[in-house]
């Protein structure tokens, strides 16, 4: 699939250069024109904190400075990997919960709509997971905690 270059410019601008520069570039199965996808995603948060669901919630492993869990005995460079750059989420929630460890103390569920309009997507059905790629502006607002 090509893809039109100047859609990169509406990734944040880590993202952005990436893609312009070709150092990266988004999977073959990622999809930009689709229909809403239901979606879990675990966030953090304490106990009493109800606050509404904000771009904060979906930072990739890139925005929080974190790098992913390799395999045993496997180095991976994850900042060549389009992955690291965008936000998970599943289809399922009973998988949120066993990832998180549900119920857990510092983590909610939000539930919400994934949408072409807040940028690609790449679903994994075996694993039910979804990969997205936020464009910088893209509102998260109808992502809603859920109530346990």
């Amino acid at each position: 699939m090509q893809i039109d270059e100047s859609i990169y410019l509406k990734f944040p601008a880590i993202l952005k250069d990436k893609l312009l520069k070709k150092e990266i570039k988004l999977p073959q199965a990622v999809e930009f024109n689709y229909k809403p996808i239901l979606a879990y995603r675990a966030i953090d948060r304490e106990k009493e904190d109800y606050r509404a669901v904000s771009l904060e919630d979906f930072k990739s492993y890139f925005e929080l400075k974190k790098t992913p869990k390799n395999a045993r005995g496997i180095k991976k460079d994850w900042s060549k990997d389009p992955h690291y750059y965008g936000v998970s989420s599943f289809l399922d929630k009973k998988i949120v919960e066993q990832k998180m460890k549900f119920p857990n103390p510092k983590k909610k569920m939000a539930v919400g709509n994934i949408y072409k309009e807040g940028g690609p997507q790449e679903t994994n059905r075996q694993q039910q997971h979804i990969c997205w790629w936020l464009f910088e502006d893209a509102d998260v607002s109808g992502f809603k905690i859920e109530e346990g």
